[in-house]
């Protein structure tokens, strides 16, 4: 169906898994008479398959960085193409460059999910210290296991990256009863003197936290910032939390510091390839606790986050862009 010369088409070339499709802000947005909303419900194959389902948009709203938005997308996509909406906050999967070039703008969604994504690195923390999966598992095989847990009042949690998620989970840290430490990748370390959280370096934070969260940012700085040096440097009773970004760690090299027990376990809610393959060896350990990308899908994060987008799209077309990246 062709989109009349007055209606603005959306596109959702990635709603997978479902998180648009059916919402109430998306409803909201079909209601519109200025737009004409198209969604997909499984992801690109390709970046060929990815030009052809966004081909003639005004708008692409993107809700998952595995959705390339390259310099050859973007140039097969002009110049249609003038704004993209994200569900989230990264944009390293978004040719920045070439969007600004080709005046292609990018909002995103900052700070709805904050709370949500912090309270689920928590609870990962505290699941790991207190082997919460490995003994529902046992018990319900018929077992009555014995063991010591850890407890995590008094132990050192180190954070990494100090944006809103790592300082509201040092807040909840603190609440239990925790010593928090935190690396911004700062090159110059800093003590906060309102707080009873110090700033350390890196390789500081490495070797004296007995947990670390990890909630730093990608970027090529970042990229796979945790590697076999780094989980050496960790002490052999630490504790591994990701729910920022799959990319920021090796997971081979984490794989192996958990089979080698060189750290004593890890739990992750982002991979460096999802879904996470049924042959990767995080998979199959049993230190680890796994959930798939979930943090931030909270009934309330959803909401405020998904009417963000909607507001951007709505905005853009109005001329009064706001959380604008670029």
């Amino acid at each position: 169906m062709a989109t009349s010369p007055s209606e603005k088409r959306v596109v959702i070339p990635d709603d997978f898994p479902l998180v648009f499709t059916d919402s109430a802000a998306l409803a909201r947005l079909r209601r519109m008479p200025e737009f004409d909303v198209r969604t997909f419900t499984t992801r690109p194959a390709n970046s060929d398959e990815l030009v052809d389902r966004i081909k003639g948009a005004h708008t692409v709203v993107l809700t998952r960085t595995t959705t390339r938005m390259t310099n050859t997308v973007l140039e097969s996509a002009a110049p249609d193409l003038r704004h993209i909406a994200i569900w989230g906050t990264a944009v390293d999967h978004i040719a920045l460059e070439a969007a600004r070039r080709l005046g292609i703008t990018v909002s995103n969604t900052p700070n709805t999910a904050t709370v949500a994504v912090a309270e689920h690195a928590l609870a990962m923390l505290l699941s790991l210290a207190r082997k919460i999966p490995q003994l529902d598992r046992r018990l319900r095989a018929g077992e009555w296991p014995g063991g010591q847990l850890t407890q995590l009042a008094g132990k050192t949690l180190g954070i990494v990256g100090t944006g809103a998620v790592g300082v509201r989970m040092a807040r909840l840290a603190e609440g239990i009863g925790m010593r928090v430490q935190t690396s911004s990748l700062t090159d110059t370390p800093t003590t906060d003197q309102e707080s009873n959280v110090t700033e350390v370096s890196f390789e500081q934070l490495l070797g004296t936290s007995d947990a670390i969260s990890l909630h730093a940012r990608l970027t090529p700085r970042t990229r796979y910032m945790f590697g076999s040096k780094q989980f050496a440097l960790m002490k052999p009773n630490a504790l591994f939390i990701n729910t920022a970004r799959g990319q920021l760690v090796n997971s081979i090299a984490l794989a192996e510091a958990l089979a080698n027990e060189t750290i004593a376990g890890a739990a992750l809610d982002v991979f460096d390839q999802e879904p996470l393959p049924t042959d990767s060896p995080l998979a199959h350990l049993p230190n680890v606790i796994l959930t798939p990308h979930i943090s931030s899908n909270t009934s309330e994060a959803l909401t405020v986050s998904l009417n963000m987008v909607v507001d951007n799209v709505i905005d853009h077309i109005k001329a009064r862009v706001r959380h604008q990246v670029t």
